[in-house]
């Protein structure tokens, strides 16, 4: 009986193996729980999460060598890089959305009024030009877009855009409150990343399970493809957007400051890039009758303006990332659907890690079998 009963208190081995699992299980299960939860709260802040990110990298040789100067005062440093920021990219920003708007309607405005009195004419005067008017008239009557038929579809055509632009921008006037709590939540974010962004990131480098080497080789092909994109695209659409300012200068557009910054924002968008300017820019000179003015944009921005992405942009790109140019483009593409203006940055960035992984796979698993 004493050793029944002694048998009874003294728990098998098997029995405390079984138990540590079910321990080890719940407690995994919280953590998982707790770090779902953790995630739920912070996801309403992704973008100015990621793009705080992205500006505190980009700027942090400027706020060490600010930090230097005032000899280790990091929040002194901070505030005045988050100055700086508001200064010269937060505020410049809102104007520019907003002299966009402006303009966009100033256009729509002019273009339907020349719909609504006939000032308009896509094949050149027959007089003038009469082997390019008679060209001109057949390629309208094959589409069927001759005479009446054509004022028309412009005229359909300019009243969807003005139905679109003017939703878009009821849509930005009702979240300019979000737009204007992200943007303060952002400049918050980026000062704490300019005083403590060194030590956060070694302590998630401790948090990954995976040898030293490999994730110093995962922040240093982070690092290329953030600098590559956003210091390869900043240089690429500085120089376009120099281009597209003398030539709307000198073709006495008005706003050339405007549109030729918006020019040099369009090399961010893959295929379509400046062509989104002065493609439409060249056929609303044609619409109106300015045909020396419109050959003039056109033939510039084909030779000179759009020759620098074929030039410059894989030397400072695709080379650095080594990433294969359909990979970027992709990566772009892709990353402007599912994250929007961020995915400029981010998509690029998540497919090179992709082909890191995978050559990581390659290296330790298949080649370590053969």
């Amino acid at each position: 009986m004493r050793q029944a009963i002694g048998e009874y208190h003294n728990p098998s081995p098997d029995n405390d193996c079984g138990k540590g699992k079910i321990a080890t299980v719940v407690a995994l299960s919280l953590a998982l729980l707790i770090l779902l939860g953790g995630l739920r709260i912070l996801l309403p802040f992704f973008e100015p999460i990621c793009w705080a990110i992205i500006l505190a990298l980009f700027f942090h040789p400027v706020y060490k060598h600010l930090l230097s100067i005032l000899r280790g005062s990091s929040a002194m440093a901070a505030f005045i890089m988050c100055v700086l920021i508001i200064t010269f990219i937060v505020i410049p920003v809102f104007i520019l959305i907003t002299s966009l708007t402006s303009e966009v309607l100033r256009v729509y405005t002019t273009s339907i009024s020349h719909i609504q009195r006939g000032e308009f004419s896509l094949v050149p005067d027959a007089a003038t030009y009469p082997m390019m008017h008679k060209i001109g008239v057949q390629v309208l009557k094959a589409f069927k877009l001759y005479g009446a038929d054509l004022k028309t579809t412009l005229m359909d055509l300019a009243r969807n855009m003005g139905e679109y632009f003017l939703r878009q921008g009821s849509v930005v006037f009702k979240n300019l409150a979000a737009i204007i709590f992200k943007a303060a939540l952002m400049v918050v974010i980026l000062f704490y990343l300019f005083t403590d962004g060194e030590s956060m990131l070694m302590s998630f480098k401790k948090l990954l399970p995976l040898r030293k080497t490999t994730v110093e080789n995962f922040m240093k092909l982070a690092s290329d493809v953030l600098s590559a994109t956003l210091y390869g695209n900043m240089l690429t659409g500085a120089i376009q957007a120099g281009l597209g300012i003398f030539i709307f200068w000198f073709l006495d557009f008005s706003a050339p400051l405007l549109w030729g910054i918006i020019l040099g924002l369009g090399t961010f968008i893959p295929m379509i890039g400046t062509a989104m300017v002065w493609a439409p820019a060249s056929l609303y000179l044609f619409f109106v009758g300015e045909y020396l003015k419109g050959a003039i944009l056109l033939a510039f921005s084909l030779l000179v303006i759009s020759q620098i992405d074929y030039f410059l942009r894989p030397y400072l790109i695709s080379d650095k990332t080594e990433l294969h140019n359909l990979f970027l483009f992709l990566g772009i593409l892709g990353g402007i659907n599912v994250f929007g203006l961020l995915g400029l940055i981010l998509g690029p960035m998540i497919i090179a890690l992709c082909v890191s992984i995978l050559e990581l796979y390659r290296l330790n698993l298949i080649d370590r079998e053969i």
